[in-house]
């Protein structure tokens, strides 16, 4: 399955991102489901919210609530957990706690982002 961090669904969202026309390209690329988590989900819409509207957020919402080929993972207590104790554990600065919860995530799933530390610590397996 593969992921898509905040900073690909908000490219291809937001028309005037600079990288817009790479998270089209990224999206026509992928074939079978996506999945899309409970945090992602969260930093999109406010993300969204602040650069390009009410609107574009909610448009975001609806395609992805309603898109059979969109999975939604939501959180639960156990993985909480675990991305609390990698997110006090990891060293880099740089990362988010929504890129942590990725982390955690990508020996399961493919993870698609534009985020240079993030794609440096999936890299290195951490």
């Amino acid at each position: 399955m593969i992921i898509l961090d905040s900073n690909v669904w908000v490219a291809f969202f937001n028309k005037s991102d600079s990288q817009h026309q790479k998270a089209k390209k990224n999206l026509k690329e992928i074939t079978g489901k996506v999945t899309a988590t409970e945090y992602v989900i969260l930093e999109v819409c406010s993300v969204l919210l602040v650069r390009a509207g009410k609107q574009v957020a909610n448009k975001f919402l609806e395609i992805v609530f309603d898109n059979d080929d969109i999975e939604i993972l939501l959180s639960d207590g156990g993985f909480f957990e675990k991305v609390i104790n990698l997110f006090q554990e990891n060293n880099n600065k740089k990362l988010s706690f929504v890129d942590v919860s990725l982390l955690c995530l990508s020996k399961s799933h493919q993870i698609v982002t534009f985020d240079k530390e993030l794609l440096k610590e999936l890299k290195t397996g951490n």
